[in-house]
């Protein structure tokens, strides 16, 4: 398709990134839509031939995660087997380790070599009958300490962030700085990274604080997560509370065997728990908070207590909020566990599982989430399946409360989910982000906030305005567009150097399984590019079937144009007021 290219907008991540001398701003939430895909010696896929090239620290820093099989492993199996696990699978684990330590030398495995000798062993198919919870237990109990050649000190994982194959990704986290410079007029702001969304939270660690100080932070890693709050809102000796932490650990958040394969990290964490107070006052310092991704419902539990009741840490993240010193943000998972409170006096829900198609055949479940894996251990509850759209009703944090988040969205084709529980809970405005962009939220301590994106694509927003059980108006705004939330609509102004576009190009007349994929998105994007009034598909579910429809609205709009960023063209296109209807 020939494409009007009148509009280019030339920028370097060097000119985007530039900045004046800064000035006091308002607080603002950092919303990624995760897949950030940043060069380091632990995805070396990422990087571009000049690392791999210039850097001789990405092939001597920690470059995989190793396991060993021995006499060992069957104790640690015996011990840290929960009792909620099914026995039968831990009998027979135990049979398959035994019969494969007798046999092989005891010796390091990379994740790819120990999944060669289960298969040569495993007879029986155990290690595919487990579900995600025992998979990842037993890896857990199997995992090493990579260490110097000396063995003296824990290998970390080095970052390149600056020779990233994707500029985007890198810019990412140099935005989440800069804007944190102009929040406390620092030089260098001091950011705090919580890897608390993480079953393993300390896997992460290394990465985040090399990536934030790169971009040009004073970072420290701040070891709260599920496990130590629990353990902070326990009264008794504090040594004697804290001696209880890896069985927390292990119950809280199914991980185990932390202790030897990152001793640093969790003697920091060991000591936060002994002295609780250290923790806000890191907090209290910091000038932006940033969440990685995994689960968000661990991330939940991080800050609000069993009781419901926001935790001391939290309380004091709001604080710094209201009062104009803080930008907090997070990546996927960190991102999605921000929706929650009440907006025109409907709860807001935090979004927890499920994929488009089986959403919008089965509908969202409310206060359920499935086990991960467990069709392969046929352990499945019935009414609640591996693929169903679930959520959390009574919300994550709440500091984003004008809708629900949704993230990895255009990449996974998440649009029917997410509209659908809109549909579902009764909420007037969803919002999902696209992988490698944020949704920056300014005048968040009012009731009119302002929305922009930045980053490689796009936010897709969800208005639940046309008082019909099966369809939304939907908007696509990419980067450089901006919002505005009034008490009666939405307001989005497309950026100064989007044209409007409107070239001939012929449609499927129906095309099946819209959302597998970037399916949806790639031809919504055909929809703003040409003048197609509207778009037939289906999605499959099993043998159920549902028709969706995507119109342009009479007042719908269009904005195309080009951004160049390092030598690389993106097209951009951005559509106001496309409906959505699920039949």
């Amino acid at each position: 398709m020939k494409r009007n290219t009148a509009i280019v907008l030339a920028l370097s991540l060097i000119s985007t990134l530039s900045f004046a001398k800064p000035t006091k701003e308002q607080s603002k939430l950092f919303l990624v839509g995760g897949g950030l895909k940043s060069c380091s010696s632990m995805a070396i896929k990422n990087c571009n031939t000049k690392a791999l090239a210039n850097n001789p620290q990405l092939k001597q820093a920690k470059n995989g995660t190793y396991y060993k099989i021995d006499k060992k492993t069957v104790n640690f199996i015996n011990n840290y087997w929960p009792e909620s696990f099914n026995d039968d699978n831990q009998q027979q684990v135990i049979e398959l380790i035994t019969s494969i330590q007798t046999d092989e030398k005891s010796t390091l495995l990379s994740k790819s070599q120990l999944k060669s000798v289960f298969r040569r062993y495993d007879d029986n198919r155990i290690i595919n009958k487990l579900n995600d919870a025992e998979y990842y237990l037993l890896l857990d109990l199997l995992e090493q300490p990579v260490l110097t050649n000396n063995g003296s000190a824990r290998l970390k994982e080095h970052v390149d962030l600056t020779n990233s194959n994707n500029v985007f990704s890198t810019e990412i986290y140099q935005e989440f700085v800069r804007l944190a410079k102009h929040i406390s007029n620092k030089q260098k702001p001091k950011v705090l990274v919580l890897t608390a969304s993480a079953r393993d939270p300390f896997e992460a660690v290394d990465f985040y604080l090399a990536a934030f100080t790169q971009a040009g932070g004073d970072t420290q890693w701040l070891p709260l997560d599920a496990t130590l709050n629990r353990l902070i809102n326990q009264p008794g000796d504090r040594h004697q509370v804290c001696q209880q932490l890896t069985k927390t650990r292990l119950k809280v958040q199914g991980s185990a065997n932390r202790e030897l394969v990152y001793p640093d990290l969790t003697n920091q964490q060991l000591q936060a728990c002994l002295a609780p107070n250290n923790i806000l006052t890191a907090i209290s310092q910091a000038d932006g908070i940033f969440i990685n991704g995994g689960d968000q419902s661990l991330t939940a539990k991080a800050f609000i207590n069993s009781d419901g009741s926001d935790s001391a840490a939290f309380e004091l993240i709001k604080e710094k909020l209201s009062n104009n010193s803080l930008i907090i943000g997070g990546t996927s998972a960190g991102t999605a566990v921000m929706s929650g409170g009440t907006y025109k006096q409907s709860n807001i829900a935090m979004i927890t599982n499920g994929q488009s198609n089986t959403a919008v055949v089965r509908g969202a479940k409310k206060d359920v989430l499935p086990q991960e894996g467990c069709q392969k251990s046929d352990s499945c509850n019935e009414a609640v399946l591996n693929d169903d759209l679930t959520y959390n009703s009574k919300g994550g944090l709440g500091l984003f409360h004008w809708g629900i988040m949704d993230t990895h969205f255009s990449e996974r084709g998440r649009q029917g989910r997410l509209a659908q529980l809109t549909l579902d809970t009764n909420t007037r405005f969803a919002f999902g982000v696209d992988e490698a962009t944020a949704l920056i939220v300014s005048n968040i301590n009012s009731d009119t906030p302002n929305f922009e994106v930045t980053g490689q694509s796009g936010v897709f927003i969800v208005d639940n305005s046309l008082a019909q059980s099966n369809s939304v108006i939907t908007h696509y705004i990419t980067r450089g567009d901006t919002a505005k939330l009034t008490a009666k609509k939405l307001v989005i102004s497309a950026a100064s150097w989007k044209n409007t576009i409107s070239e001939q190009a012929e449609l499927p007349k129906s095309l099946d399984n819209i959302f597998e994929g970037q399916r949806y998105q790639q031809m919504t994007q055909l929809l703003c590019l040409t003048d197609n009034s509207e778009l037939n598909a289906k999605t499959t579910w099993k043998k159920h079937e549902k028709t969706i429809k995507v119109t342009k609205l009479k007042q719908a709009k269009s904005s195309y144009g080009i951004l160049t960023c390092k030598g690389v063209n993106t097209d951009y296109c951005s559509y106001q007021n496309y409906q959505l209807l699920i039949d």
